[in-house]
């Protein structure tokens, strides 16, 4: 007589796995956000735009004295439109068409929110007073390291500006990897890109 009673046990189990499944399911619908990759970076597609400026027009030629070719000073920036809610900015420059894969220029973080101009020629120090960290870039080196392809082809530069809900907890001698894979999708509130070229032809 107990076999029906066992048989109802495993029914209502059955149910009730079925019943977390849909729900688990139904929740992660709810909750996936629209996403695109560019480079090494991740970025939601579900929030605002910031406005970014520099020395050079979206898609067209950097200027060589951000280069290697040039001083290999860091490039000016303005922006706008940070949303409310950002608690800090990042600054990231990748080459997309280097050899070895995306190839990381910069990393500035820690930006407060409040500020809408960075000068150019930022000293390659860890702290910046006023304007926030650097990471160490690919070529090892602390700060900004311009544009220095190979002969051939432009390389593709893009600068992508971050407004985070998070800051950072800044130390000396993190690489630029590091601060990039330490984000979340979820702490970025806004973002904005800036395209550049450069080749040596």
């Amino acid at each position: 007589m107990k076999t029906p009673l066992l048989i109802m046990t495993i029914i209502v189990a059955v149910v009730i796995i079925a019943l977390a499944i849909m729900l688990l399911t139904f929740h992660a619908k709810r909750t996936a956000i629209n996403v695109q990759r560019i480079g090494l970076v991740t970025i939601p597609m579900n929030v605002p735009r910031i406005f970014v400026n520099s020395a050079f027009a979206n898609g067209s030629q950097i200027p060589p004295m951000y280069t290697c070719d040039g001083a290999n000073i860091s490039i000016p920036i303005t922006l706008g439109n940070i949303p409310s809610n950002a608690k800090s900015i990042m600054v990231i420059i990748e080459d997309l068409n280097a050899p070895g894969g995306v190839f990381i220029h910069w990393v500035l973080y820690d930006i407060p929110p409040n500020v809408t101009q960075i000068q150019e020629g930022l000293p390659t120090e860890y702290y910046i007073p006023g304007i926030g960290y650097q990471g160490v870039n690919d070529f090892g080196k602390i700060g900004y390291g311009g544009p220095c392809p190979p002969p051939g082809p432009p390389h593709e530069y893009v600068v992508v500006v971050l407004a985070l809900n998070i800051t950072i907890n800044p130390a000396p001698n993190l690489y630029d990897r590091e601060i990039i894979n330490s984000l979340n999708v979820h702490d970025v509130v806004g973002y904005g890109i800036l395209i550049g070229y450069y080749g040596h032809g």
